[in-house]
């Protein structure tokens, strides 16, 4: 089995240990100690969570794997995490903590919520807007963990949980006979009892009531609580081996009857706001009717295109004045508005950079044609646009500068994936918005290969979406084959899948795609990442690959691709063996092992495709 993210942070913090006994005459001088590669005191850990060294002579080492390879492993860089760690656990007698997952599992099933909190700390969370979010995926909370951060409990209805904070060791002998046997955090100043949810009970600190005991009820209010596996000021906060319990009578009695109630302001609210009568004057429509139309006309022509103009005078001319003005009258007036419009810039130029937001790019003759303006006009307007760094020019096409969509809040950002990647899952981390390109050569069975993963996935609970490109695919006999049944995936048939929007947060699978044109291969694969964008989800594409095993245009789909891998039949003594057949990857945005580059064997065996044992 792949090794576990948390196992592997574990492991890593015997980095001082493993150089104690691995470097001949280790010595330390405040935070620099003997380095093992030049063995001079220039070594240091880059920070207290990190467990990477850096030497100032030798520059970056790594963390204890890397240095493992480099001490007793030199010449077999390939060695997997997995074996250095089996062999770090035997060699330090490191026993990694198994025990995290099984309360994590625990967490999921009281439906609890946590949140991310900073490492060492107990702090409110480091997510903005925490109190607003649900995070019930035990995957996002191993990230966290991974990552080196705290976890806390975001209690009160969303995770079912009212907790007492009591901030004392020696709890109040009154309270002791009402608590019950319920489930109990440990910290450095208390505990915390977990009750199940009680809508009754209020968030409350009594220390800031009459009674001033040094007790907390922590319900709704957004409030978070730091929970195991966090460690708090270098210590690991433990629980009992309870369940929580619902809040016995006599201490919720207890807690209500210390609660001082108090009456709350009402606030007035005005239900007769007054008007403003400057913000409606006139006065600049004031005269004739012609006069004021034309006035009104110009205003307009500073925020629409002459069309509009028209429709809106119509409007105005045959709804709102007792003696309308003939029509003839108000087209002469667009007309005449027609040439002030052509030649206002303001105007003409909120047109050129809103039909370039929109179409993203387009020709000065582009522009000519669908504005309907001079092109002098134009090409002017487009001069000051550059000049003014808001467009830019690529070869005939201009293109407008886009403002960034500026966000603050990273923790939706690409989150692990809750189900696992048929094959791939032990060497990659996989998230939300990720794309695997996976390359076969003609003949060599894509679509039997396309369709065992979307049974495997069906086998996980998922619902995957299959999209065939190919005539005549043969997708349903295989399916059948597979023993899947109707209703187990949605599919359809689309020569440009590019075309077709993906559903949010699914699993699809593009069998398969040829690029008409292979210069644009950027822009094909570009499409499919601003898809992910949008709608998140995991997606495949199938591609073929040349006669020499290489992608087309392998750069670009290496670019975009978070897993890039081929697949092939095993060849021994020159004899094709299909049966026994293999991925071999190119490209790992994320690996959990040492190595972008890992071989997968695998048999198809009629027509089921499963990993290959030794």
């Amino acid at each position: 089995m792949p090794l576990d993210a948390l196992a592997k942070k574990q492991i890593s913090r015997f980095v001082m240990e493993y150089l104690q006994k691995k470097v001949p005459n280790f010595q330390k001088n405040g935070n620099v100690f003997t380095c093992p590669l030049c063995k001079e005191i220039k070594a240091h850990l880059n920070s207290a969570t990190s467990n990477k060294l850096h030497c100032y002579k030798c520059g970056e080492l790594g963390d204890i794997f890397n240095l493992c390879r480099k001490i007793d492993f030199p010449g077999q860089e390939d060695l997997t995490d997995e074996d250095i760690a089996e062999y770090l656990c035997e060699e330090l007698n490191i026993k990694t903590d198994t025990k995290v997952n099984d309360w994590l599992e625990k967490y999921q099933k009281w439906g609890w919520s946590l949140v991310p909190v900073a490492a060492n700390s107990k702090a409110a969370s480091i997510e903005t807007g925490w109190q607003n979010k649900v995070h019930k995926e035990i995957s996002e909370w191993r990230d966290w963990l991974s990552s080196g951060l705290n976890v806390g409990l975001n209690g009160g209805e969303v995770s079912n949980v009212t907790l007492i904070d009591l901030d004392t060791k020696e709890t109040p002998e009154e309270l002791k006979k009402f608590m019950g046997e319920t489930l109990t955090q440990t910290t450095t100043k208390g505990h915390h009892l977990v009750y199940q949810y009680d809508p009754e009970l209020q968030s409350i600190d009594f220390r800031d009531t009459p009674c001033n005991l040094p007790i907390e009820i922590r319900a709704n209010g957004g409030f978070q609580t730091v929970i195991y596996p966090s460690v708090v000021d270098g210590k690991e906060r433990t629980w009992n081996d309870k369940e929580p319990i619902k809040m016995p009578d006599e201490l919720k009695q207890w807690l209500l009857a210390r609660i001082v109630k108090t009456e709350e302001p009402v606030e007035e609210v005005n239900n007769n706001p007054q008007v403003n009568e400057s913000d409606f004057t006139f006065d600049k429509l004031s005269g004739n009717r012609n006069n004021t139309f034309l006035q009104f006309g110009g205003i307009l022509a500073k925020y629409f295109g002459v069309k509009d103009i028209e429709k809106i005078m119509a409007l105005v001319n045959n709804g709102f004045i007792d003696k309308p003005l003939p029509q003839k009258e108000i087209k002469a007036m667009i007309r005449q508005l027609g040439k002030y419009v052509s030649a206002d810039t303001q105007v003409l130029t909120k047109k050129i950079l809103e039909y370039l937001h929109k179409h993203d790019e387009a020709s000065a003759r582009d522009l000519v044609e669908c504005l309907k303006m001079e092109r002098k006009d134009i090409q002017e307007v487009l001069g000051q646009l550059i000049q003014d760094n808001k467009v830019y020019k690529q070869k005939s096409m201009y293109k407008a500068i886009q403002k960034p969509n500026w966000k603050t809040e990273f923790f939706s950002e690409s989150k692990v994936l809750d189900f696992e990647v048929p094959f791939f899952s032990p060497y990659a981390t996989f998230r939300k918005g990720d794309m695997i390109c996976l390359g076969a050569a003609t003949g060599i069975g894509k679509s039997y290969l396309a369709l065992n993963f979307i049974k495997k996935y069906v086998e996980q609970g998922i619902h995957p979406h299959y999209i065939s490109s190919e005539p005549g695919n043969r997708f349903a006999t295989i399916a059948m084959k597979l023993g899947l049944k109707e209703g187990n995936f949605s599919f359809c048939n689309h020569y440009n899948p590019q075309k077709l929007e993906l559903e949010d947060n699914a699993v699809t699978v593009i069998d398969w795609i040829l690029p008409e044109d292979y210069a644009g291969v950027d822009k094909l694969y570009k499409i499919f990442a601003q898809q992910l964008d949008a709608h998140g989800g995991l997606l495949y594409i199938f591609s073929q690959l040349k006669d020499n095993g290489d992608f087309y245009s392998k750069d670009m789909i290496k670019f975009f691709a978070a897993f890039a891998v081929k697949y092939f039949y095993s060849t021994t003594n020159g004899v094709t063996d299909n049966q026994k057949t293999y991925f071999k990857t190119e490209k790992i945005r994320e690996a959990k092992t040492n190595s972008q580059y890992v071989v997968i064997p695998t048999q198809f065996n009629n027509p089921y495709l499963e990993l290959r044992k030794g």
